[in-house]
């Protein structure tokens, strides 16, 4: 059956499809022209999913053939599964079927690739294969019916897509260009970028809707209200400091960088903006073409940054005990980073950690998990060390979500009376590791048997009510909150809370254990010599004055939130680095006597759960229970798709898996753990597409209250909204030229001018396309340059080359490396073989080496142990450069400051040479003359290949330098070694100059 469609969805078909007035509860007729090309840009949650399906079952025919493009393969499957539900009924008598919809990548080979465009359909297809075979003429480009492109924000100037669809446009006048998108900021941001966009879709039109766009409000508006109930939970009085200390830090932070660089965009280095992950990729690409120049301390604080954004959304999803053990991980790294960075111990440091407010930090997440008292027995069989009391503060959203469940499971209780069958209840959490612990916090409650959805390869997590479930509950504990729990006798409000926390406990001693051996066995290493600067990083760590500390230039400007409050904590503020690292060592090693006594079978007992995909829930249902599991009794844990490493992550599913199981589930209850604007919207269109009379949908949403999680919520949805403005605006005053989409034939006049080659006098008569063709290794169309090179009007071969990547003439032949991939080969040696494959075959060996296109200018600085000292060591990447042309002289070394001057240094090389030879190129390095087809007689190819010095692995070089035996035997000795080498040169020349009768007598 066609995909269930919105008024509003049935919309943006029109738009793209160039229609009327289509009523959205009929099928889609196929489009009569291609006036609907444009690009069609949703807020995320909108439903983008079920448009595309819509359009891969219109054109999912044999006689079209679609090519869809950004989709990999994890993401094919999904849409083929959804595909060939939707056509069901529909797969007969020559109907559209859904095998139609197939997958093209490396593993089809280009025979079979050959065929598959041939038969027709919807190919998606990889982009690095499409482009090769479009290069390459396999793809009929004149019957391609058009192309989709989904995840159009990602198509750059320099990105493989565009290249494509120039490629498309170019040979293809008729064809439709569709894009699509649910990322509207990635359109906003830079100067017209919309326009920009288009540009590079050979587009003339863009399609916006918001959510506030009148259809979508019409139609979400016009089912039956949901059932919200918005829960605000309170942070604990100690978590309430921690996120106050997180953003101190990070205020900081960003003061320190905006006084360090004032060029930076002072509007993007806000508070707001440092809540996002895209802000990482912000403050990058403003120092991107001055990084090279940038001190360490301004690296430093920009990872930093980073490390205190994970802090804050760590705080509400880890517990107590793994926030604490994060953070504590931290310190130690970062004082082993000091260590072995002993001529830049200063800003080697994270300077946020000698701030007051991370002070609070350290001893807030401490203080939630133990206190120290002196005279405490411990409990050996809990694994609790003498002198620590357990606090163990639990999450206070686990809390409300008991509760939550609890109301629900009456309000289904009453619907069973009834005589009602109750729908399932859906909880969605934000990630796997919070998923895996409502997981084991439920699995003791009330609600007994937890089992995993192995089907969907993810952390869902499936609870089963069962009869015999106590109706009475310890409302004592659930009241209980974390500001009144009792350092000495801590109360959970479930067996599994409890179960879960005395483990990551136990976890926590043992861990803390091996880090510090870690750390010994490090320092140990390090000093082992006698380092001559341990002086100094002694002073560093701590051991010796403090003064460190007070003379960053952070701690100038120390601001302590919540006066009262961190004047409690002055044992805290008073903490030295050397107070904190000897409490480290001496704890851990208390710590380590402890476990030394403990019984090995406990240790046992807390590793068995590790594996996230087995749990004793796991074991309790399959031990008592073998049949299907009634969907009544149903209550799905499950983590977001878009935050789950398990549902292939972010840049994967772009949430769309959300929506699936909510139509898969039908649940009647909704509990969002964790609030996700794409999945409050999905939550909307569900209601409004499976609405049912009487039949309201109840959904809870959690928030914790004045939190950074409630603030980055609030901003996501701002950003939008402005994003979405600035597009409109932008709309309204752009102008597109008639001829952008690319349809209208060039002018016959104007394309002989373009291929006019002025430096040919007197009407001499030259291929100008000829001299311009490039061979290139089909694994470099992975980079940019390719397409560079073709928008210089250059011809390119692509072909799989086993020397060099880029050939410009006979002569010539280039190996590009970017910085990271010469590091490696310089480290593996890897170099050193293609620099001597090059020398031998090519005149001229050319090694290329290109920079970041934002690195203009940067050079090889701290890529060797020396780093920036300036002193010279064998293992640094420029010593070993120079030695590797003092080995190859004739090995030619340019410099390249990004993909764009890499193409006109292409262009200078190639002028005054010849166009290169595809089968000359191919066959210098074949191993096995089977690899490619023959050229050549075979007989000769024998007789030459059993010559002394002719190896197979020279002779299809020989064969281009000779045309024949008798001309091979005529060379001089210093033609046959320049050809072959020094050794096989002299005895290639000996044999055919030696006599025949004393070969037998004397080998060569």
């Amino acid at each position: 059956m066609p995909a269930k469609l919105l008024p509003f969805h049935a919309q943006m078909l029109q738009d793209l499809l160039g229609l009327g007035t289509v009523d959205s509860t009929e099928p889609f007729p196929a489009p009569s022209d291609t006036s609907g090309d444009g690009l069609l840009i949703v807020a995320k949650g909108l439903g983008l999913r079920n448009v595309l399906l819509t359009l891969l079952q219109l054109y999912s025919d044999p006689r079209c053939l679609v090519l869809l493009l950004n989709t990999n393969m994890r993401e094919w499957k999904v849409l083929r599964e959804d595909l060939m539900t939707m056509t069901a009924g529909l797969d007969n008598d020559g109907d559209l079927k859904p095998s139609w919809f197939r997958r093209v990548d490396n593993e089809n080979p280009a025979s079979e690739r050959s065929e598959l465009y041939a038969s027709g359909g919807v190919l998606a297809i990889t982009s690095r294969i499409l482009v090769v075979d479009l290069l390459n003429k396999v793809v009929p480009i004149e019957k391609v019916t058009g192309i989709i492109v989904n995840h159009a924000h990602r198509v750059t100037e320099q990105s493989t897509e565009a290249f494509i669809l120039r490629l498309f446009r170019k040979d293809n006048k008729e064809g439709f260009i569709k894009a699509i998108s649910d990322e509207p900021e990635q359109f906003s941001q830079g100067l017209y970028k919309l326009q920009r966009s288009l540009k590079l879709l050979y587009l003339r039109h863009a399609f916006l809707y918001p959510r506030f766009h009148m259809s979508v409000s019409d139609s979400v508006s016009a089912s039956d209200q949901i059932d919200l109930t918005e829960l605000r939970v309170p942070f604990t009085q100690a978590m309430k400091e921690i996120q106050a200390g997180l953003l101190d830090c990070i205020e900081q932070c960003l003061s320190e960088l905006r006084r360090s660089h004032p060029t930076l965009d002072a509007e993007e280095l806000t508070l707001e903006n440092a809540f996002f992950k895209h802000f990482d990729q912000t403050v990058r690409r403003q120092l991107e073409p001055i990084w090279y120049r940038v001190s360490h301390k301004t690296k430093q604080l920009v990872g930093d940054l980073k490390i205190l954004r994970k802090l804050l959304g760590y705080l509400v999803s880890y517990d107590c005990v793994s926030f604490h053990r994060f953070v504590e991980a931290l310190v130690v790294s970062n004082r082993l980073e000091v260590s072995k960075s002993a001529f830049h111990s200063e800003s080697s440091q994270s300077q946020w950690l000698l701030l007051d407010a991370a002070h609070t930090v350290l001893s807030g997440a401490r203080q939630r998990v133990f206190t120290r008292v002196a005279g405490a027995p411990g409990d050996l069989e809990k694994g609790i060390p003498p002198g620590v009391v357990p606090v163990l503060e639990e999450q206070p959203k686990w809390i409300v979500l008991k509760n939550t469940l609890r109301e629900i499971e009456a309000e289904r209780k009453q619907m069973v009376d009834r005589g009602e069958v109750p729908a399932p209840v859906l909880i969605m959490v934000d990630g796997d590791r919070a998923c895996r612990q409502i997981r084991d916090i439920l699995v003791e409650t009330d609600l007994t048997i937890v089992k995993r959805d192995i089907e969907e390869g993810g952390d869902d997590v499936v609870i089963v009510d069962t009869e015999e479930a106590t109706v009475a509950r310890d409302q004592d504990a659930i009241s209980t909150s974390a500001d009144t729990l009792l350092p000495k006798e801590p109360k959970y409000s479930s067996p599994g809370t409890e179960k879960l926390m005395t483990k990551e406990l136990r976890r926590y001693f043992e861990w803390k254990t091996h880090m510090s051996a870690v750390k010994k066995s490090f320092e140990y290493a390090h000093n082992v010599h006698g380092d001559p600067h341990q002086g100094r990083l002694d002073t560093v760590l701590g051991r010796g004055q403090s003064s460190s500390a007070r003379n960053s230039p952070l701690n100038k400007r120390r601001r302590t939130r919540g006066g009262s409050n961190a004047t409690a904590r002055s044992d805290a503020r008073q903490d030295s680095p050397s107070t904190a690292a000897k409490a480290f060592d001496d704890e851990a090693a208390q710590f380590a006597k402890f476990l030394s006594q403990a019984d090995p079978a406990l240790n046992d007992a807390d590793n068995d759960h590790t594996d996230p995909t087995c749990s004793p829930a796991d074991e309790l249902y399959m031990s008592t229970s073998y049949g299907p599991i009634p969907e009544p009794s149903l209550v799905v844990v499950r983590p977001y798709s878009s935050t789950s490493v398990s549902l292939a992550g972010s840049a994967v599913s772009n949430g769309e898996d959300d929506s699936r199981i909510l139509e898969d589930l039908r649940p009647g209850w909704i509990v969002l753990y964790d609030p996700d604007v794409g999945f409050v919207r999905r939550v909307e269109l569900y209601k409004a597409t499976y609405s049912s009379p009487g039949n309201p949908l109840k959904v809870y949403f959690l928030v914790y209250e004045s939190s950074v999680e409630e603030q980055r919520y609030l901003s996501h949805i701002r950003k939008e909204k402005a994003a979405f403005e600035k597009l409109i605006r932008e709309k309204s005053i752009m102008a597109i030229p008639i001829d952008q989409d690319g349809r209208s034939a060039k002018d016959r006049d104007e394309e002989f001018w373009e291929n006019l080659d002025t430096r040919l006098a007197g009407g001499r008569a030259d291929n100008h396309q000829d001299k311009n063709t490039v061979i290139v290794d089909v694994r470099e169309f992975r980079s940019a340059l390719p397409s560079l090179l073709h928008v210089q009007k250059m011809t390119l071969l692509p072909c799989t080359l086993e020397v060099g990547d880029y050939i410009l003439s006979p002569d010539i032949c280039v190996e590009r490396k970017s910085l990271s991939d010469l590091v490696s080969s310089l480290k593996s040696g890897r170099l050193y073989t293609q620099a001597e494959a090059m020398s031998l075959h090519y005149k001229i060996p050319t090694l290329l080496i290109e920079f970041d296109s934002g690195r203009k200018g940067a050079g090889l600085m701290g890529l060797g142990p020396a780093g920036n000292s300036g002193d010279i060591d064998s293992r640094d990447v420029g010593s070993k450069l120079c030695l590797l042309l003092l080995h190859f002289p004739n090995l030619r070394l340019i410099w390249s400051a990004g993909a764009e001057e890499t193409a006109k240094i292409f262009e200078e090389l190639k002028k005054q040479q010849e166009a290169p030879s595809l089968a000359a190129a191919q066959s210098v390095g074949v191993d096995n003359p089977s690899d490619i087809n023959s050229m050549y007689s075979i007989t000769p190819a024998d007789i030459l290949r059993s010559l002394p010095g002719i190896t197979s692995k020279n002779y299809r070089h020989v064969m281009t330098r000779a045309n024949n035996l008798q001309e091979l035997s005529q060379l001089g000795l210093p033609e046959c070694q320049e050809m072959l080498g020094a050794d096989a040169g002299r005895r290639l020349f000996k044999f055919f100059r030696r006599n025949a009768r004393e070969l037998d007598a004397e080998p060569v």
